[in-house]
């Protein structure tokens, strides 16, 4: 569904009416299917995504300077990383052309 068409029609109503191109995919991923051709974002689509949204953005905020050390596609520790080894980590990546 990610290579719609867009008709003449389709373009003017959604400039009308405020709707983006980019509003459209994220409709018909977290909206209500009503039937075969109609998607419809009611308030407990959004209210759904934007809880699910806020427990990831404070999950990301907790998770802030920890590091986790995996080798051969196991965890070998996770820690809360200090100010000393985040720069240590950090200019080890950069050397190794992992981190911008």
């Amino acid at each position: 569904m990610t290579d719609l068409i867009y008709t003449r029609h389709g373009k003017t109503r959604m400039q009308q009416r405020g709707i983006r191109k980019a509003d459209i995919p994220i409709i018909l991923a977290y909206g209500t299917q009503i039937d075969d051709e109609t998607y419809f974002m009611r308030n407990r689509d959004a209210a759904r995504e934007i809880e699910t949204r806020k427990r990831e953005i404070q999950t990301l905020s907790r998770l802030v300077n920890r590091k986790v050390v995996i080798r051969d596609g196991r965890v070998i520790t996770a820690y809360p990383s200090n100010p000393a080894d985040q720069k240590r980590t950090l200019r080890r990546g950069r050397k190794k052309g992992l981190v911008k």
